[in-house]
This record gives structure tokens, C-alpha cells and sequence, in this order.
């Protein structure tokens, strides 16, 4: 009964998420529609096919994650490159971080980084340490290489260690990081084009025979034994989408 419950739980908490996310919503009951369309021809198999409505919610909230992590990191390699730049031409950190977000918002108007960094160098005119901030600003926006920059700062401030030079070596270590993912993710983006276009292709295929042959998938369709080979079928796509999108994902 209380593993019920916190399934019960999970899965209100999951569809409250749903009212900000609206587009995919519909895009998922579209595509199980499809589905149901394509392998079953009955619309009553919709409702065996919505749990997983979930599935494709979480899928497509963790692929909004991933690319909002790639601008981010994106910003962060300018921001990085900019104070690397300024300190090595004598400014203070306050004004290399002031140079920073002037150059992210020249970068993108709407950066999220920018406007982290205006928050940080209002509260360093308060004189609040920047190791501190840096810390802070990590647990905000949830970046693996901001989290490591502001840690490497936190035990240079601890240590006594000249600030600027630590701070230039951690900025050219993690720009090299950071570009060499960038260069994995544009040789992998002909292999990313070319699983989209496989993952679609057998559905292009069975809507483009359903429509020139209404009857060709009859038999599928009006058999217990037909019923069986379809949902086989449709598994295996999605392991094949999966396993596909595995394959073509690097981590550095």
C-alpha cells in the first residue's frame, strides 16, 4: 500500500509539471495517436499506450535540460574567455567580471550568466567574498565546470595562492574542455541527423502504405497472432531509438 501511494504521489507531482508544458503535452498525445493509427487502427488502444505519455514527458523535459546545459556551457566558455582575457591585462576581478557580462550580453541578449554575474558583482561592492559568490552562483545555475571553477577559486582563497594566476591556468584549462565538447558535438552531428531520419523513416513508410493501400495491413490489424507482431515491431523501434541516441551521446 505505501509503495501505491508513492507511486501515487510521483505521478501527481509529474502531472502538475504538465501545466508549464503544454506543447510537448500535445505533442505527445499526437504521437500516441499516431501509433495507435499506424500499428493498431483502434482508438481504444490510445488508453493502453498513455502511461506512456509519461515516459515521452520526462524524455523531452531531459532533452530541454541537456540543450539549456549546452547554451549555458556555451556562455560560460565566453565568460571564461573574457575574465582569462582581462586578467592577463592587469584588470581587478571585479572589473574582469564587469567586462564578462558586458560581453555575454553582447554575446546573447537574454544570458543567464550575465545576469548571475550582475547579482554577483552587486553583492562584491558589499564586500562579500568571492570565493563565496562564485559557490552560490554553481548551486544556482547547476554547471559541472562553473562548480569546478568556483572550487578551484574557494581553495585559492583558502590557501593564500596568487588568485589571478590560479584563476587564468583554471580558466585556459577549462575553455580547452570545453571547446574539445564542442568539437565532438559538430562531428557527431551528421550521425545525430541520421538517427532522426532512421528513427522516422518506418513510420513515413507505414503512413505512406496506409494511405496508397488502405487495406494492405488488414490482417495485422483484425488478428490476435497480427496484434502480437505489431507490438513486437513497435518495441523494438523504441529500443532502437534508445540504444540509438545512446550511442551518439560523448561525455568528456
Amino acid at each position: 500500500m505505501k509503495h501505491i501511494r508513492n507511486l501515487w504521489s510521483i505521478l501527481k507531482q509529474e502531472i502538475s509539471l504538465w501545466k508549464n508544458e503544454k506543447k510537448d503535452l500535445i505533442t505527445g498525445i499526437l504521437y500516441i495517436g499516431m501509433i495507435t493509427w499506424l500499428f493498431y487502427n483502434r482508438i481504444v488502444c490510445m488508453i493502453f499506450l498513455s502511461p506512456f505519455l509519461f515516459l515521452w514527458m520526462r524524455r523531452q523535459r531531459t532533452r530541454r535540460e541537456y540543450k539549456k546545459k549546452e547554451i549555458l556551457r556555451k556562455e560560460f566558455r565566453e565568460m571564461m574567455l573574457s575574465i582569462g582575457n582581462s586578467l592577463s591585462a592587469g584588470y581587478s576581478i571585479e572589473n574582469s567580471l564587469k567586462t564578462a557580462k558586458n560581453d555575454l550580453l553582447m554575446y546573447q541578449e537574454n544570458s543567464m550568466l550575465a545576469k548571475e554575474l550582475h547579482l554577483l558583482i552587486n553583492h562584491l561592492k558589499i564586500n562579500e567574498p568571492v570565493d563565496k559568490l562564485f559557490l552560490d552562483m554553481a548551486e544556482r545555475v547547476d554547471l559541472e565546470e562553473l562548480y569546478q571553477f568556483a572550487q578551484i577559486v574557494s581553495i585559492a582563497k583558502r590557501s593564500g595562492g596568487n588568485l589571478i594566476e590560479i584563476t587564468t591556468n583554471t580558466i585556459e584549462h577549462l575553455s580547452q574542455t570545453i571547446q574539445i565538447k564542442e568539437e565532438i558535438e559538430t562531428m557527431t552531428a551528421a550521425k545525430q541527423m541520421e538517427k532522426r531520419i532512421m528513427t522516422m523513416m518506418p513510420y513515413f513508410i507505414l503512413f505512406y502504405v496506409r494511405i496508397a493501400n488502405p487495406g494492405y495491413f488488414d490482417i495485422l490489424y483484425k488478428s490476435f497472432a497480427g496484434m502480437i507482431v505489431v507490438t513486437i515491431s513497435l518495441i523494438c523501434l523504441w529500443i532502437a531509438d534508445s540504444w540509438a541516441e545512446r550511442v551518439i551521446e560523448i561525455e568528456v
